[in-house]
């Protein structure tokens, strides 16, 4: 579970923003809550969270700001000496290209609070440190220092010796990680199997995941298909599945024209076939399955839902923390709405899975659906291009008072200023 998330010095990022899903005193839909024996006394967790602002604002940058973190901490072991980190600095103020990126990102993994940060160059990772709360109490596992300086408290030997073949360009969690040291492991599972981030760099449009979940058993291919059915979308069945291809037995001409169907991410080469069947009946009355191309006769929408509903259910049946950018794109308004409750409702939601959501979607702006701790906003700085994040509860907004309707009048900022 995630409890904050601190970026700075990252795209439109320049000065040091959080964003937190530490629940307020508000009392109103507890069932929007998570309460927990590793939290401090009296401290919840919300289990979703909504991001607005106008286009360009930086709501996807909050976004890719964690993916890049997560994306570092899986792929920096692999560096050898002289590779480059993947450094995106504030590029609108000059000096901050030659100052450090910087992340903190405070969590829960089995039932234990975590808190990691990093600094990092193109070249180099500057800071780095871990530390934990065993019985709620703080307890450092590691602190890196310019590059090269390390303190540990406990287990010296065994991460001394880790911390030496240690490369400046790598991160010693990923590193010691990898090599099974049980204290830094721990950390690193949280950002290999707890965290789930769709946006436009990580979301295949033919639903990979989706498909893999519909021939992983019956009941997977069960909950899909009862969503898909609750979802209004008229399907009946779906027959999907991926077949692997040599890149090497395709002419260059034919790689060069591969259809949607094709999925060449990652450098893999993959045939995606997904049929959809629909319910018809004859002149006698008699029901058939009548199947459907997915990539030519289905509607945008219903892919779009069917790419987002693998992930959806897996994240509420593991407990995972799932990122959505746009969730609205090419959905109804009420299918976004559906989306959501599944994650306030404790029928679906059995294993404190979280949400957080960017969206333009307005009409989730209610406090029926989202406590005011819920909800944030991202502005841009007009003289410096700075992306800014907060919450709607710094504006101490009155009970009563319209969201929605204060929103789309300016009363939070978050919105374009078309002119004239």
């Amino acid at each position: 579970m995630l409890i904050e998330f601190k970026a700075e010095n990252f795209r439109s990022i320049k000065d040091e923003i959080t964003f937190s899903l530490l629940a307020s005193s508000d009392k109103s839909l507890d069932g929007n809550l998570i309460e927990l024996d590793a939290l401090k006394k009296d401290d919840r967790l919300l289990k979703s969270a909504v991001i607005y602002g106008a286009n360009a604002s930086g709501k996807s940058n909050v976004l890719l700001a964690m993916f890049s973190l997560q994306n570092l901490v899986m792929t920096s072991v692999k560096n050898q000496d002289g590779d480059l980190l993947p450094f995106e600095p504030f590029k609108l103020t000059p000096e901050c290209m030659s100052k450090p990126s910087k992340f903190s990102v405070f969590f829960v993994k089995n039932n234990i609070r975590y808190k990691y940060a990093v600094s990092f160059d193109r070249t180099k990772i500057i800071d780095e440190d871990l530390y934990y709360y065993p019985n709620n109490r703080e307890a450092l596992i590691f602190e890196r220092r310019n590059t090269t300086e390390f303190k540990f408290t406990t287990d010296k030997r065994i991460q001394n010796d880790i911390s030496k073949r240690t490369l400046d360009n790598v991160l010693y969690l990923s590193n010691s990680a990898q090599q099974n040291y049980d204290k830094t492991l721990e950390a690193f599972k949280w950002f290999r199997e707890d965290l789930r981030i769709i946006g436009t760099r990580t979301l295949s449009e033919p639903g990979e995941f989706t498909i893999k979940m519909l021939n992983q058993d019956d009941d997977s291919k069960k909950a899909i298909l009862r969503s898909l059915e609750r979802a209004d979308l008229g399907l009946v069945n779906i027959i999907a599945n991926i077949e692997s291809i040599d890149p090497g037995d395709l002419p260059v001409e034919i790689l060069n024209q591969l259809p949607r169907s094709f999925d060449t991410t990652s450098g893999k080469l993959q045939k995606i076939d997904i049929n959809t069947f629909h319910l018809a009946k004859d002149k006698t009355g008699k029901e058939h399955n009548i199947p459907f191309d997915f990539n030519t006769e289905e509607s945008e929408g219903t892919k779009r839902f069917f790419s987002l509903i693998g992930p959806w259910l897996n994240a509420l049946k593991n407990g995972h923390v799932l990122f959505i950018d746009e969730l609205e794109l090419k959905l109804h308004p009420m299918l976004s709405e559906h989306l959501v409750k599944l994650f306030h409702d404790k029928s679906y939601n059995k294993n404190n899975a979280q949400l957080i959501i960017t969206t333009h979607n307005t009409n989730l702006l209610n406090d029926e659906l989202f406590r005011r701790d819920q909800i944030w906003f991202t502005e841009k700085d007009a003289d410096v291009g700075n992306t800014n994040i907060y919450s709607l509860l710094e504006f101490q907004a009155r009970k009563d008072q319209n969201i929605l309707k204060g929103y789309l009048m300016g009363r939070y900022g978050a919105l374009p200023f078309i002119s004239a």
